[in-house]
Formats: C-alpha cells, sequence, structure tokens
C-alpha cells in the first residue's frame, strides 16, 4: 500500500439493487489502493443486502454491516464507529466515484496540509450510469484545474454565503475526504432528515484548513424518482428548517455574529424557497405547510434584521436582504408569496 494511510469508505445501502454494484465497484477500482470498504446495509427488502456480500467475498477490503432500518444518518453512524481508517469519507449507494478520485484528494490535501479535501460534483441521470466515466472526464477536458486552500472561517463564509452552488458544493459529505478526528464528537443526527446540513458546519468548524479543487470527481446520479423531487413532506420542512435553527444557534453560542446572521439570513431565504416549491403541489396539506412555513419566516425574520446593517458586506446579500424585507412588508396572506423565490433564484444563480 506504498504505507500510505488507510482510508475508511462508509457506504449506506438501503433499497438500491439497480445500482449498488455499479457504485461498489466504482470505490474498488480506485487508484488509491489502501481502503477499508464499510457497507452498512440498512434493513434492506431488496436484494441489496445479497449483492454486497457477495462484492464482499470479490474484495477482502470490504467489510458489511446488517442491521435493521434506521435511516441514512444512522447508518453513516454506524460506519463510523465501525472504521479503522486515519482518514473517512462517504459515498452514497446510488452513486459514482471516478478511479482518481481518493488517489487526488488524499495528495492535495498532503501537499497543502489541511484537515479537508473536496472536488467538485456532476448530476448525471441514471440512464447514462454506464458511461457516467467518460461524462465525467469530458467535462474535465472543459475546465481549467484550480486549487483554493481556505481557513475555517473562510469555508464557513462561503456555506452561507449569498449563492447558491458553492453552498451545494460545501454542505455535501460524500464530496470530500476527512481526517478523522474531525468525527471525534460529531456524528449524523439520527430520525433526521437533511443530515448534511445538521452536521457539515461543526465538521468546517472542526478544521483548521480545507482545499477544494475545481476537478469532477463524483458522479451524482439522479432518478426521475428522487425523493428530492416529490412533494415536500412536512418533515422535510421541519428538519431542512431546524438545521439552520440549531446553526445560527451554534455561532450565536461561540460568539460568532456575523456567521450567525448569516445562518439566519439562508433560513429565511428558505422559507422562501420552500413555500415557492409548496405552493405548486397538489397535497392536501398544502395550506398548512405554507402556514407553517409562513409563521416561522415572520419569527425568524425580527431575530436576522437586528443584525443586517452591522454584519452585511457583500452587495448580492444587500440585492437579497431587500428581497426579505419585501416579503416581510407584503405578506398579507398566510403564507409567503411564492414571487419571491423566482427573484431570489435569479440573484443566488448569477454568475
Amino acid at each position: 500500500m506504498e504505507n500510505k494511510p488507510l482510508i475508511s469508505v462508509v457506504v449506506p445501502v438501503y433499497n438500491v439493487e439497480k445500482y449498488v454494484e455499479q457504485c461498489i465497484r466504482s470505490i474498488i477500482n480506485q487508484k488509491y489502493k489502501n481502503l477499508e470498504i464499510i457497507i452498512v446495509d440498512d434493513g434492506s427488502t431488496d436484494s441489496s443486502g445479497r449483492i454486497c456480500d457477495d462484492l464482499s467475498k470479490l474484495d477482502n477490503r470490504i467489510k458489511v454491516i446488517h442491521k435493521s432500518n434506521g435511516g441514512l444518518a444512522d447508518a453513516r453512524n454506524a460506519g463510523i464507529d465501525n472504521s479503522n481508517g486515519d482518514l473517512i469519507g462517504f459515498v452514497d449507494s446510488d452513486d459514482y466515484i471516478h478511479p482518481d478520485f481518493y488517489e487526488e484528494l488524499y495528495n492535495i490535501m498532503e501537499e497543502k496540509e489541511t484537515d479537508i479535501a473536496e472536488c467538485q460534483f456532476l448530476r448525471v441521470d441514471v440512464e447514462n450510469i454506464e458511461n457516467v466515466q467518460s461524462i465525467i472526464d469530458d467535462e474535465n477536458k472543459k475546465r481549467n484545474c484550480q486549487v483554493t486552500v481556505e481557513d475555517n472561517i473562510s469555508a464557513l463564509r462561503e456555506l452561507y454565503g449569498p449563492r447558491l452552488q458553492p453552498y451545494i458544493q460545501k454542505v455535501v459529505v460524500w464530496n470530500k475526504l476527512y481526517k478523522r478526528a474531525l468525527f471525534n464528537n460529531v456524528r449524523f443526527p439520527v430520525g433526521k432528515l437533511h443530515e448534511d446540513e445538521f452536521t457539515t458546519y461543526k465538521i468546517l468548524h472542526n478544521c483548521k484548513r480545507i482545499v477544494s479543487i475545481n476537478k469532477v470527481m463524483h458522479g451524482y446520479m439522479q432518478t426521475k424518482n428522487s425523493i428530492m423531487r416529490k412533494i415536500i413532506k412536512q418533515q422535510r420542512i421541519e428538519d431542512n428548517l431546524m438545521a439552520y435553527e440549531e446553526a445560527a444557534n451554534y455561532f450565536r453560542n461561540i460568539d460568532n455574529r456575523e456567521l450567525e446572521f448569516k445562518v439566519l439570513r439562508r433560513y429565511l431565504e428558505n422559507c422562501i424557497e420552500l413555500a415557492g416549491k409548496v405552493f405548486k403541489e397538489q397535497s392536501d396539506d398544502r395550506e398548512q405547510k405554507l402556514k407553517f412555513i409562513s409563521t416561522i419566516y415572520n419569527d425568524y425574520y425580527n431575530k436576522y434584521i437586528e443584525g443586517v446593517v452591522s454584519n452585511v458586506r457583500d452587495e448580492r446579500e444587500y440585492e437579497i436582504i431587500e428581497v426579505l424585507k419585501n416579503a416581510k412588508k407584503d405578506n398579507q396572506y398566510d403564507y409567503i408569496n411564492p414571487c419571491y423565490w423566482e427573484v431570489l433564484e435569479k440573484i443566488i444563480n448569477k454568475d
């Protein structure tokens, strides 16, 4: 293994019989060989568990854990608790990683002396699963590879900055390689959706430096029935907003008012985004969810607006604030007018 450190790769698996073998084989075929592949079968009711057992017979680096269903967060925690590596990574069981994924992340982490290394990911339709590597390679030919090193506070500013894509890049856990020590006091919240949003800010705050490379090495496979595209359930709304509430409290407790107010701004953006999406639903509880979001928005707007003048530096952020103010001013109904999400989308997505 060329004396390289052991990387523990945690793969939660639940009813993904169509995709799990492709995912695991992409890990087996990594150029970085000193891997411990921990597959956590989270009570699958299809043939996923058997497929994982069969794969484990082909590679002695694979360890399969079968457990009762506890959700994605619980499965990731089980993987962490049963891992031995000095470094740790996460791969979702319907995704794909490029053969260079861990080799490049490890090398750049060592070169730049950081605690986390992250790469870009590409959304790929699952119908193109057989060609995902060539799709990623073609995408990288169009890019000039850039390397960025940040301290933890700069990374958190980017996480809660006024642009959407950098947020998505920073908040997900599966495009990164971590030093294990970052998880000493951090676990994913069992029973909650939006696990990454409950967790990533703590990990980033725990680290000293993070390196990012502008190269795609992860294929985020999307299906027409993706959980993120269905009707938004009340729990998803509550957990999404609770994650921001906990983050705001976290930064308040460590007396970082700047990050606290950035989180609260993101909280209000999410209220508007959720309202815009729920408004388009044909669900029985649509009005109930809209009223819930409206109440939350009103409560948190007052907390946020207190810190606007002294903590905002970015012009784009000022544009967002104006939308938030208008949404509050014009909020004469029992829900937030969804037109404000269309305005926000243009601001946070613009180059």
